[in-house]
């Protein structure tokens, strides 16, 4: 889990670099599945920015589904890292808090890796592996769908 983390704030130092990075707010559906604890989510993810230097805040809300009742609100930072040219896929790396709202309030941190995919009118899929250090999942794989507002 550390070699991971230490490769996303490695590849989040040469954010600088990226240059083409996503300038219309957008919001939309988001769903997976998680580990520890073992169940699907669905819930909803903005994006919004930049805020500061190249960073955008995504926020996001989760409902566990299955045994766990699961809520969890994500404060993301997201920096686009790496631009595929002439394909509009971009690669990103996110870091932010997580608060697990129940069965226990729990705070986390959450270290993501991404890959944005355009589709037409400003709409695009979020692709995303998302690692949790403390009290939160350990990992969450999951896809959203933006809308732009």
């Amino acid at each position: 889990m550390m070699r991971i983390a230490f490769l996303l704030l490695a590849l989040l130092s040469l954010s600088a670099s990226a240059g083409h990075a996503q300038r219309t707010p957008a919001l939309g559906p988001r769903g997976g599945v998680s580990r520890s604890p073992d169940q699907a989510y669905l819930g909803v993810q903005g994006e919004f920015g930049p805020v500061f230097e190249g960073a955008h805040l995504a926020p996001s809300l989760d409902f566990g589904l299955g045994d766990h009742d699961v809520k969890i609100l994500n404060a993301d930072l997201r920096w686009y890292l790496i631009h595929l040219p002439e394909t509009g896929l971009r690669f990103y790396g996110a870091a932010g808090p997580g608060l697990l709202l129940s069965p226990d309030t729990e705070l986390g941190l959450n270290l993501t890796v991404g890959l944005l995919i355009p589709m037409k009118a400003h709409r695009r899929y979020n692709l995303e592996a998302r690692f949790g250090l403390g009290d939160i999942p350990d990992l969450k794989l999951g896809l959203s769908v933006l809308f732009s507002l």
